[in-house]
C-alpha cells in the first residue's frame, strides 16, 4: 500500500509504514480489498469509503457482515486508529509504538484531531486515478499547538491496460 508522500513525489518516510498497517487494519476489518472501488453501489475506494461512514457516524458498517461475534467498541477503536495511520500527512500519523499503546491500553483517541487520510479516486471508465488533494488547516496534536497550510497537487496514473 502506498502512502500518499510515496506515490506522489517517491518520498519515502518512516510513516510509510504505519500508512500500509492502517489500510491493513481497514482491510482485515471490512473483508475486502482496499483496490476494490465499488462501495454500496458507489465507485470509491475503501479508505474514502471509511472516512465517508467515519463523517455520517456509521463505522459499523464497514464491519464484514462475515464476522459472527466482536466488540462492536472495540472493532470502532480498531477503524479509528487505522484512520490515524491513514491520514494524507505523515506528519500526523502516529508512530508504530504509539499505534501498538491506542491498541493495546485505553488511551483516549482524539478524534477531533483527525484528518482525512490519503485515497486515491476513479476518473471516467476507471481508467485513471487521482490522488486526493487536500487543502486545509491542520492542527497538530502535539504538545505544541501549531497550525500548518497544507496544499497538494492532483496528480493523474494512467493505466495501460494489455488486449
Amino acid at each position: 500500500y502506498l502512502a500518499p508522500e510515496y506515490a506522489r513525489g517517491g518520498r519515502l518516510t518512516k510513516k510509510a509504514d504505519v500508512y500500509s498497517f492502517g489500510v491493513l487494519v481497514l482491510e482485515i476489518i471490512s473483508g475486502r480489498s482496499s483496490a476494490k472501488a465499488s462501495w454500496s453501489g458507489m465507485e470509491k475506494f475503501l479508505l474514502e469509503w471509511t472516512w465517508q461512514l467515519h463523517e455520517e457516524g456509521r463505522l459499523l458498517e464497514l464491519v464484514d457482515p462475515n464476522l459472527a461475534e466482536y466488540s462492536e467498541e472495540e472493532v470502532l477503536r480498531h477503524i479509528k486508529v487505522a484512520l490515524f495511520c491513514t491520514q494524507e500527512s505523515a506528519n500526523r500519523r502516529p508512530s508504530l509504538p504509539q499505534v501498538v499503546e491506542m491498541l493495546s491500553k485505553p488511551v483516549r483517541l482524539y478524534e477531533t484531531e483527525l484528518t482525512s487520510p490519503g485515497f486515491h479516486t476513479i476518473g471516467i471508465g476507471g481508467s485513471s486515478k487521482a490522488i486526493n488533494a487536500v487543502n486545509c488547516p491542520v492542527k497538530y496534536a502535539s504538545s505544541a499547538d501549531s497550525t500548518a497550510q497544507l496544499t497538494t497537487a492532483s496528480v493523474s496514473f494512467s493505466e495501460v491496460n494489455p488486449r
